[in-house]
């Protein structure tokens, strides 16, 4: 079959698209890392596994060096991945704190609301200074006017 194969030099537009490729900054989902990790595993248990490109060789994904350090993509992911749930955990903490303060400073302020109307009454300019609204500003409720068989629910 001819044609399925390139063997000329690839276009120049081809190239600028392999060059300009943005990484990918999503994460990804709980089970394509676990299809990762397991066929990562799988790899690296493949005794006779060698690659025909240096940047899938098994030692960019994992290597042991005498001194027990242990470097590549796995032990770098494994580091960024509990660096990631501390800070998580860290942030989680924080924000707990924020909105317990928050509470805190709610109830204070509905306290001192009430002892501001106690002291200086709902129609002081102190009370409508909380951001609470005078008394007098309220709608006054006026008189209704009659009842008609309409509007008293008995139908035409």
């Amino acid at each position: 079959m001819e044609g399925l194969l390139w063997d000329g030099p690839v276009p120049e537009s081809v190239r600028n698209q392999m060059q300009t490729m943005e990484p990918n900054t999503k994460p990804m989902s709980p089970a394509m890392q676990d299809d990762d990790n397991n066929a990562a595993i799988a790899i690296l248990a493949m005794a006779d596994y060698t690659s025909m490109k240096p940047e899938f060789e098994k030692t960019v994904a994992y290597q042991k060096a005498a001194d027990g350090t242990e470097t590549g993509i796995r032990p770098a992911l494994a580091t960024a991945q509990a660096d990631y749930l501390l800070k998580q955990n860290a942030l989680n903490d924080a924000r707990d704190k924020m909105v317990a303060l928050q509470w805190q400073q709610h109830e204070w302020v509905l306290g001192a609301r009430d002892q501001v109307a106690a002291k200086f009454g709902k129609n002081s300019d102190q009370y409508a200074a909380t951001g609470l609204k005078k008394k007098s500003e309220h709608k006054k409720g006026g008189p209704r006017g009659p009842r008609t068989a309409k509007s008293n629910g008995a139908g035409t």
